[in-house]
C-alpha cells in the first residue's frame, strides 16, 4: 500500500481551491507531475518511477540531448532521459491540464532542490526551436528589446548561411554555432532570471514513491 493518499476525481475537481504555494527557494519544492496509470503501476511496484528516453519528441531531438547533459552536469544524480515537472505554475493552468490529461494521474511530489534543474518553460522553446535565448536587460524597453533580439537571431542565420548549413539540423551546424547557441540557453536555468509570475518547469532523473504527496486518478470522461 502507499504511503500516499491515492483518490479518484473529475479532472475540473482534482486540484485544491486556493493558493498552490509553490516556492522555488524551499529545500523541497513543491512539483506536479502528470503520469499515464501504467507508469503509476509502476511507482508503486517498484518505489521509483525512472523516465523513457524514447518518449521524447524525435523532432526536438537536439534540444532533448542538450537538457540532458545540463541534468548531468549539474545534478548530483544520473539517469537516461528526464521526468518532468510543473514547478511554479497557475491553479488555472493545472486545471486545464487535468481535463487534458483525463485518464492520468496527477501526482503532487515535494523533491529535494538539489535533485531538480529548474528552467524557465517559455524560454525552453529557444531550444525546441533551435533559436537563441535573448534574455531581456534592465530596463530596456520592448522596442529595443526586439530589436536587439532580432539582430542576434539575424547573425546567426548569417552565420549558418555563410557555412552552407541553412535549412539543416542543428547537428550539421558548425561547433562555434551550436556553442554560442548553447551557452545562450544556459539562461533560462537560471531561476534568478525569472519574473515573480513566470511558469517553471523541472526535470528529474528519478521519482521516488517517498516524493509523492498524494496522487489523483483522473476519470477519462
Amino acid at each position: 500500500m502507499p504511503k500516499f493518499p491515492v483518490a479518484r476525481s473529475r479532472a475540473d475537481r482534482a486540484v485544491p481551491a486556493g493558493r498552490v504555494g509553490y516556492d522555488l527557494t524551499a529545500s523541497r519544492l513543491l512539483l506536479h507531475t502528470f503520469q499515464t496509470e501504467d507508469a503509476f503501476e509502476e511507482l508503486l511496484s517498484t518505489g521509483q518511477l525512472l523516465p523513457d528516453p524514447d518518449l521524447a519528441e524525435p523532432l526536438f531531438a537536439d534540444a532533448y540531448a542538450w537538457m540532458f547533459r545540463e541534468m548531468d552536469r549539474r545534478l548530483p544524480t544520473s539517469g537516461d532521459g528526464a521526468l518532468w515537472f510543473w514547478a511554479r505554475t497557475t491553479r488555472e493552468y493545472l486545471v486545464d491540464s487535468c481535463r487534458r490529461n483525463r485518464g492520468d494521474v496527477l501526482l503532487t511530489c515535494r523533491i529535494p532542490r538539489e535533485r531538480m534543474l529548474l528552467s524557465h518553460h517559455w524560454d525552453w522553446h529557444c531550444a525546441l526551436s533551435g533559436i537563441p535565448h535573448v534574455l531581456e536587460l534592465p530596463g530596456e524597453s520592448d522596442d529595443d528589446y526586439e530589436a536587439r533580439r532580432d539582430r542576434i537571431w539575424d547573425e546567426v542565420e548569417d552565420r549558418k548561411g555563410a557555412a552552407g548549413v541553412l535549412g539543416k539540423g542543428f547537428r550539421d551546424w558548425p561547433e562555434d554555432v551550436r556553442r554560442d547557441l548553447e551557452r545562450s540557453w544556459e539562461q533560462f536555468l537560471d531561476p534568478s532570471t525569472y519574473g515573480r509570475w513566470d511558469t517553471v518547469q523541472a526535470t528529474a532523473h528519478a521519482l521516488y514513491a517517498e516524493d509523492v504527496v498524494s496522487a489523483v486518478r483522473l476519470d477519462p470522461r
